[in-house]
């Protein structure tokens, strides 16, 4: 027992000097895609701008190629329904991961106290953005929660047996099982609106993706959102690409497709010129709602 255990100790000292040679050894080589030179340690006096420039760092970065990469994988995400595969409370949750965490940030930060969302499906979504922003509205201290809703629809029914598995949720989500459309999904949204007084108002366009839709939705909830810097989210605009058959095989409101984006490109040509922008900084490099991030600049 002793012998295999100082056979053990030898081997992890061997590893570890050998490991250090090669980080000391491989620590000075230089390559495009590493910093260009050796951070520098300079002495107290010297000046701030030298030191920021002797420990600048220089990537190269081919944005035409992250561009390409990024459209193959969405291809595969989209064709083999990589989108199906992933659930929120073992519920289906069509959502990119990287996008969902960036809604949770604007849910946090802008501190979002009503969220409109069209295009239902199972409720994963719903649930998502309860509960998020139960954590940010309740005070531990005094065990109250600031007032917040969701309120979403979908043709599809479906939705309520899947969210009223979570009693605690759903009694912050309202679910309207009509199109988002229709005279009674508005007067729902209306009602809400006016009984709320919401300060912070998130809105999720994923619904009907042709692009009329889209343009119609877009049009219409825009007059919830009252204040400057919230956002709404038109979700899937990447469907709008030339080798999907479903969106793209025929030209509407511009063109080239009949997809998300299309309906997103009118809209800012037009009623929200001037008024909403897309905002790539949402987008972290990779989203599936390319171009679909609008916030609003302007009343």
């Amino acid at each position: 027992m002793l012998t295999k255990s100082l056979s053990a100790i030898l081997m992890g000292f061997t590893i570890g000097v050998t490991f250090s040679l090669w980080l000391q050894r491989n620590s000075q080589i230089n390559t495009t895609e590493m910093i260009t030179s050796t951070p520098i340690i300079l002495p107290s006096s010297s000046k701030h701008e030298q030191l920021k420039s002797n420990l600048s760092t220089n990537f190269n970065i081919n944005y035409d190629n992250i561009a390409q990469f990024y459209e193959g994988y969405y291809k595969f995400y989209e064709l083999n329904r990589e989108w199906q595969k992933k659930s929120f409370l073992g519920v289906h949750f069509l959502q990119n991961s990287n996008d969902a965490i960036t809604i949770a940030e604007i849910l946090h930060d802008q501190d979002i106290d009503l969220v409109i969302e069209t295009g239902t499906y199972r409720g994963g979504a719903a649930l998502f953005f309860a509960s998020i922003m139960y954590q940010y509205r309740y005070n531990a201290s005094s065990k109250t929660i600031r007032p917040f809703k969701i309120v979403t629809m979908d043709i599809n029914a479906e939705a309520k047996t899947y969210i009223n598995r979570y009693p605690l949720l759903a009694s912050y989500i309202t679910f309207i099982p009509h199109g988002s459309m229709t005279e009674i999904a508005k007067s729902i949204v209306n009602r809400t609106f006016i009984e709320m007084k919401p300060k912070n108002v998130f809105i999720s366009l994923d619904g009907d993706h042709y692009s009329k839709s889209v343009y119609d939705e877009l049009v219409y909830f825009q007059n919830y959102l009252s204040k400057i810097g919230n956002y709404i989210l038109v979700q899937d605009t990447r469907l709008s690409s030339k080798w999907h058959t479903m969106y793209c095989a025929e030209a509407k409101l511009g063109g080239p497709c009949n997809g998300p984006q299309e309906g997103v490109n009118w809209f800012l040509k037009n009623e929200g010129q001037g008024r909403f922008v897309s905002d790539p900084g949402k987008e972290y490099l990779f989203s599936t709602h390319h171009n679909g991030w609008l916030k609003k600049i302007a009343l």
